[in-house]
């Protein structure tokens, strides 16, 4: 049975003075909505890259690589020190331009206190995995067979995967 039109006249007009003559907002669709374009937006949006710490005195060479460093151990050597992580472990060197051993100790006990720190997370934490990355700043000024016993002295303390830092040519 279909309403009499002076009913649907009454409604309407009840309504207008509810409302001071506006029609109500509808709260329920507009609420739907923005969730709708919330979760696309929250989609949609991506992180670039990485932050990292710049050690203070190494200048990175450039490069047009347009590869995306992931969140891994950092090591800044600069042409007088290695950081590790942003604090300094080795203050001095000269003696490692001259010297002939690839393992560099001081850096290589470090690097295992991290590996081991990082596999006894691991093993207590489900959702995380120790993927052995180490992210390396060298000076464009170091010379390649110190940068060389940086890069061996990773691999052997359990961090085979290593990515090179360079600042990104335009």
């Amino acid at each position: 049975m279909a309403q009499e039109p002076t009913t649907k006249i009454a409604r309407a007009r009840r309504s207008q003075d509810m409302f001071g003559g506006r029609s109500p907002v509808l709260l329920t669709p507009l609420v739907d909505m923005f969730v709708i374009l919330l979760i696309f937006l929250l989609l949609s949006y991506s992180t670039g890259g990485h932050l990292m710490y710049m050690a203070r005195n190494v200048l990175m060479p450039e490069s047009v690589s347009r590869e995306q460093l992931e969140p891994a151990v950092e090591i800044a050597v600069a042409t007088d020190r290695i950081y590790v992580d942003g604090e300094v472990i080795m203050d001095d060197l000269t003696e490692w331009y001259t010297d002939k051993k690839l393992l560099m100790p001081v850096l290589y006990e470090n690097l295992k206190l991290k590996a081991l720190k990082f596999k006894k997370m691991e093993e207590e934490v489900p959702l995380f995995h120790f993927a052995g990355k180490v992210t390396i700043q060298a000076d464009k000024a170091l010379p390649f067979h110190v940068l060389k016993k940086v890069l061996y002295t990773a691999d052997r303390a359990d961090f085979p995967r290593i990515s090179l830092a360079v600042f990104q040519r335009e």
